[in-house]
């Protein structure tokens, strides 16, 4: 595995439980091989102690498919439309909203948050909410403050306060300690906490709170049935899902069961549950003219590069999955960890051709061979995204997933 290519996210690398047994769903188009992406999927899921559920798309035509048992101790068979945290592609998602109220005059997109948010932020330095959106306004992260224990490979911090809920305003407070990283404008670094701030800039001109924000803008209008921002005092999931779990570095106790993970550290930095199938359905609605008009989604998607393994836009993330048909075309999308959930989801730039895909153990202490997770895993990419089987055809697939709590701290 490419260990040291961070990813859009909190958390980390998911892996959970084996195989055992696969659930897939074909669709009749040849373009999309049912066989082909069984067979890579399960290879996928075998290497290590996951669960994997995963949705393809190629136009009207659809594959959905899934293996391995929702927890490490075995049972109930994972199904394609259980829900995960999606984590970080909550982004995309807030950044819509964002090219929402611009549209209707509520707000510019080069505003000062201080001209919305007056005192939030304790910086003399003027800073947008594009540059917010994109990355590019120096802000640090509040998580390495919510969890530092995991600096040194220690879940400790996690075992004893993961429950614990926090405000957005806290959120901020704890990812603004610190001077900025560079003057806004001016350099490149993935915030969590940039996105919190985003999430109270909605609260404050609409008069909602975010949740009932993304309802009406975007999943009741896309028909996302199964996804939600939860309120921030909970935790858990309203309908099934394989569990999420993080690596001990313990032997004898390795996995620890994440799903008691206060929604709050994540809110609209990362905070949706959704299913596979749902989160294709946004971004081809977001392709499509449903969310965003054609001008929008060019502003999203104007990438640049970032040196983190994918290219960034507002809100929306970039690759080139490298398929042999057309090795320069850009995908639009983003990853996404969970503290246990990692989701992989990227889209062409006409949202015809979709692959989302996640799995359920964050493998912080390597548990699962890293060089034979990235093979398996870049050959289910390009089986989803290209069509083709990478074990007969060479593809390079971009971007690698990593275990992005080691790189989140890498921020210090």
């Amino acid at each position: 595995m490419r260990k040291h290519l961070p990813i859009a996210a909190f958390a980390a690398l998911a892996l959970i439980a084996g195989p055992a047994g696969a659930a897939s769903a074909a669709c009749p188009d040849p373009s999309l091989d049912p066989d082909l992406l069984e067979s890579k999927l399960e290879a996928f899921a075998a290497v290590g102690d996951y669960s994997v559920v995963a949705a393809v798309a190629d136009g009207d035509d659809s594959w959905t498919g899934a293996a391995g048992p929702r927890t490490v101790d075995g049972g109930e068979d994972a199904e394609p439309d259980d829900q995960v945290r999606i984590a970080s592609l909550t982004k995309s998602m807030v950044a819509v909203v964002l090219f929402q109220l611009e549209a209707e005059g509520e707000l510019d997109l080069d505003d000062p948050v201080e001209d919305h948010l007056p005192g939030l932020l304790p910086y003399t330095e003027a800073i947008t909410v594009r540059q917010l959106m994109g990355h590019t306004a120096g802000l640090g992260d509040h998580f390495t403050e919510l969890f530092p224990s995991l600096a040194q490979g220690s879940i400790a911090d996690l075992r004893t306060d993961m429950g614990v809920h926090h405000t957005p305003e806290e959120l901020v407070a704890l990812g603004t300690q610190e001077p900025l990283l560079f003057t806004p404008g001016e350099g490149w670094m993935y915030s969590n906490t940039g996105y919190v701030v985003l999430g109270l800039l909605i609260e404050e001109i609409t008069g909602h709170q975010l949740r009932y924000e993304l309802d009406d803008r975007v999943f009741d209008l896309v028909g996302m049935d199964d996804t939600y921002l939860p309120r921030t005092n909970s935790a858990g999931f309203r309908g099934d899902h394989t569990t999420p779990y993080i690596t001990t570095g313990d032997d004898a106790d390795p996995y620890l069961d994440t799903t008691g993970l206060s929604h709050s550290v994540f809110w609209a930095a990362g905070g949706v549950v959704s299913d596979v199938d749902d989160v294709n359905a946004f971004y081809r609605a977001a392709a499509d003219g449903t969310l965003l008009t054609a001008a929008q989604l060019a502003e999203a998607t104007d990438f640049r590069t970032t040196g983190w393994g994918f290219d960034y836009g507002l809100g929306f993330a970039g690759t080139k999955p490298g398929c042999p048909d057309d090795p320069d075309a850009v995908y639009m999308g983003h990853n996404g960890g969970g503290v246990g959930h990692m989701t992989y989801s990227f889209h062409s730039l006409d949202g015809e051709r979709q692959a989302t895909f996640t799995w359920n153990l964050d493998n912080s202490h390597g548990y699962v061979d890293w060089e034979e997770l990235q093979r398996t895993q870049d050959a289910f990419i390009a089986a989803a995204l290209c069509g083709v089987d990478a074990d007969e055809t060479a593809v390079e697939v971009q971007p690698g997933t990593a275990s992005s709590v080691e790189e989140l701290f890498a921020l210090d």
